[in-house]
């Protein structure tokens, strides 16, 4: 079973080094493109609920949010009910990367899916996602602490 974990941290890191490498023409880097997927995914979502989906520590979040910002891809709003919250949306410019993105998961999901059947890739989607669950679980119990 660790070969499995490893396999995930393999996946893992090797998607986020080639989506570096892909969009480090448009100044995106150290996976900050998935920053910005989620951020144009979710229109006004704060940093708080950021860190909380991607499971990152906020100062993590807050630094690649201000480089973001920096390149202007992503803005900050004020909220009209709550002005200490400062919910974020992407620019025109960070908009306009949107399909290059969105095109580079696709582009992923394929070749790591190759050679799975349909049921197969809805068994492996079934079983990673009780696995996040579980070590999510287990991470909020670490918070708690």
């Amino acid at each position: 079973m660790p070969n499995a974990f490893r396999s995930i941290g393999l996946i893992s890191r090797a998607t986020s080094v080639i989506g570096n490498r892909l969009f480090r023409h448009d100044d995106l880097q150290n996976s900050q493109f998935i920053y910005l997927m989620r951020i144009i995914e979710n229109p006004g979502i704060t940093q708080t609920a950021l860190a909380d989906q991607l499971h990152v520590d906020p100062s993590t979040c807050l630094r690649t949010v201000r480089k973001l910002i920096a390149h202007q891809y992503v803005a900050r709003q004020a909220d009209a009910h709550n002005k200490k919250l400062r919910p974020l949306v992407a620019t025109t410019e960070g908009q306009a990367l949107y399909p290059e993105l969105q095109a580079y998961e696709q582009h992923i999901i394929a070749i790591g899916t190759h050679g799975l059947t349909p049921g197969e890739q809805l068994i492996l989607e079934e079983l990673l996602a009780k696995v996040a669950t579980n070590v999510r679980e287990y991470q909020d119990t670490q918070n708690d602490d």
